[in-house]
């Protein structure tokens, strides 16, 4: 896919009802994940998800609305989740599901996507205190850790994509700012359907 080609989902094809594909059986066994990437929601989740994972191996349902935060703490995530819980997780966007937010989107074994979210891809960043002094070293150093992360987050979208996006066609899309509609991000491979009321 080129960058800006508009994906066109066929309707029928790519959404569901709720109660179609999705219901929430058990509240109890539901997570949120709402607002940044934060350390904070990271133990929360992880903590509540471990005391779920002991109890059952029924489904666990997280719903994710974050703009995103340090990739470092959202890799943490998607690779406990992967590699060490391994709970029948499935992952339901609603709203903003941004930046480092599509990787905690994304370590569901499901992924659903509510009609109106939008997911943003971009490169890293970061903010600087102003009290600070950095060399030029610190600089390189820090240059060559955020375009690690940056390959990171790209191989595990195009994972997700089971490899019709590349991880340098990812980059592209972080290099552009891309918004994707919770459709596009169904023809992308990255969410399995749109939940509609």
């Amino acid at each position: 896919m080129k960058v800006g080609t508009k994906i066109r989902a066929d309707k029928n094809e790519n959404q569901t009802t709720l109660f179609d594909s999705f219901f929430v059986a058990n509240p109890d066994r539901t997570l949120e994940w709402f607002g940044g990437v934060t350390y904070q929601n990271l133990e929360k989740v992880l903590g509540r998800m471990k005391e779920l994972v002991a109890d059952s191996d029924e489904e666990i349902q997280l719903m994710v609305n974050s703009f995103g935060g340090p990739t470092g703490i959202a890799m943490s995530f998607f690779d406990t989740v992967k590699t060490v819980f391994r709970p029948k997780l499935v992952t339901i966007g609603s709203g903003d599901v941004d930046s480092s937010g599509i990787i905690v989107f994304l370590a569901g074994e499901k992924r659903y996507l509510t009609k109106n979210t939008t997911l943003l891809f971009h490169l890293a960043g970061r903010t600087f205190g102003t009290e600070k002094r950095f060399s030029t070293l610190d600089l390189e150093n820090i240059l060559k850790e955020d375009r690690l992360k940056d390959y990171q987050y790209a191989c595990v979208v195009s994972d997700a994509t089971c490899g019709h996006y590349s991880p340098e066609e990812v980059l592209e899309l972080m290099r552009n700012n891309t918004v994707f509609t919770a459709e596009e991000a169904v023809q992308m491979g990255l969410a399995h359907q749109v939940l509609t009321l």
